[in-house]
């Protein structure tokens, strides 16, 4: 009878979500990638100039992580990322040699250097290895480059168990993975056509996979999801004249490609449109509309309303920024679809300044995400909880039902869900 009437409850209780907030990171600390559901992120410290990689939590706020390269070699590069738990993030580092390599870094075990030892054929170009672009869901793989002995840069993938590894390209020409699925095993970023443009590609299966062969001079794939079903990033558009945000999705065979465009009043040859992140299930994406070089402003996309600007999107939720701030870009997108990173300019001191836009609060124990926990949640939790280890390569549902964040699914996830399903409606 209990579980019946909380299963009656699920159906007719209404769904909470939570307040919809806007949460200012300190000055200076511009986050490249959020955790599963936005509760962590990681990105570089620029304010100060040393482009140290940071990892930040709502609870505790910014934690430095060390190993700069710019302040020791005057050198940096990469883009820091965080995984979906938010225990492990991804950047470019200062080796123990001092050079500028790729890194892995754990909430337990602190800093792992990638290279050295450097791949077949790698060697140190300028200073350094090659440099770090994104990071698995799981954590457990980090892609990028490494430099080969003939100057070119090679897209890569490391793990501990295989080191640093090509992906595969056209030889003579550089790549670049720029981010990982879940489980690492699709890869997106660029790779040079036979005039140097960079044109979008993905790396599924061992397979490398031009995305689209329109030459726009610089596009890429900037993001794929968790399955590794959606890629985003840019097109060349031959009616507008200009590299638009793009969305192409797998359909059992190759990717198909959606242009979903730039803002109106973007200039022909001399702006862009990008799309830097989506969420798992598609229902929105965001990035940056530039309508010169540095003349940027952030947008979002939504099937139902297409693409919008920021701000015009979260009136949709009564959210406004605060008006000091002008949204350059939406750098990230929780794989969750709860919460953006906006890169913002303090329009009086002109410093740079994260905006974390919550669309709705976090409840870790609803794992397919309707606003309640029930016994669909229960069941979801039973198949996790069957695999324990969370860097099983079969372990279902991005295990999220690790709820204390320790790396396996065990009794002590299960009180925490327990308390969650005597709650039954999110916060």
């Amino acid at each position: 009878m209990r579980k019946l009437s909380l299963c009656l409850s699920a159906v007719f209780a209404p769904v909470s979500l939570g307040a919809p907030s806007v949460e200012y990171v300190e000055p200076g600390y511009l986050v490249s990638s959020l955790s599963y559901d936005g509760t962590a992120a990681a990105g570089n410290s620029v304010g100060d100039y040393s482009y140290e990689t940071f990892r930040w939590t709502r609870a505790g706020g910014v934690e430095r992580l060390g190993l700069a390269t710019f302040p020791v070699i005057s050198r940096a590069a990469g883009t820091p990322n965080i995984s979906y738990s938010g225990n492990q993030v991804s950047a470019s580092i200062l080796s123990s040699d001092y050079q500028l390599t790729q890194g892995l870094w754990d909430l337990n075990s602190g800093w792992t250097e990638c290279m050295p030892p450097v791949a077949p054929g790698g060697a140190l170009v300028d200073d350094g290895y090659g440099s770090a672009w994104g990071l698995s869901g799981n954590g457990q793989v980090v892609t990028g480059f490494f430099w080969s002995e003939n100057y070119r840069a090679q897209a890569s993938a490391w793990s501990a168990t295989t080191g640093i590894v090509a992906l595969g390209q056209q030889e003579g020409r550089s790549a670049r993975a720029n981010a990982a699925s879940y489980d690492g095993s699709v890869v997106c970023g660029w790779e040079e056509n036979e005039f140097g443009s960079w044109m979008p590609h993905v790396w599924r299966g061992g397979v490398n996979i031009t995305l689209d062969e329109r030459d726009g001079g610089v596009n890429e794939g900037q993001y794929v999801s968790g399955d590794g079903s959606l890629v985003t990033g840019s097109t060349w558009n031959e009616d507008e004249l200009i590299n638009v945000a793009t969305i192409w999705r797998w359909n059992g065979a190759g990717y198909d490609t959606e242009q979903v465009g730039a803002l109106w009043g973007t200039p022909a040859y001399e702006g862009s449109a990008a799309l830097l992140g989506i969420s798992n299930d598609g229902s929105m994406a965001a990035g940056v509309n530039n309508y010169s070089w540095g003349n940027g402003e952030a947008i979002v996309w939504t099937p139902a309303h297409g693409l919008q600007t920021l701000p015009d999107f979260l009136a949709g939720y009564s959210i406004e920024l605060d008006p000091i701030f002008f949204a350059l870009d939406c750098s990230a997108v929780s794989a969750d679809g709860s919460t953006l990173a906006v890169t913002c300019l303090n329009q009086e001191t002109f410093e740079y300044v994260t905006a974390i836009v919550r669309l709705r609060e976090p409840c870790p124990a609803d794992l397919n995400g309707d606003g309640v926990v029930d016994d669909s949640d229960f069941v979801m939790f039973a198949d996790q909880y069957a695999y324990l280890d969370c860097a099983d390569p079969a372990m279902p549902g991005y295990c999220r039902a690790d709820l204390n964040g320790d790396g396996i699914v065990d009794d002590s996830d299960f009180v925490l869900f327990a308390q969650a399903y005597e709650q039954l409606v999110c916060p």
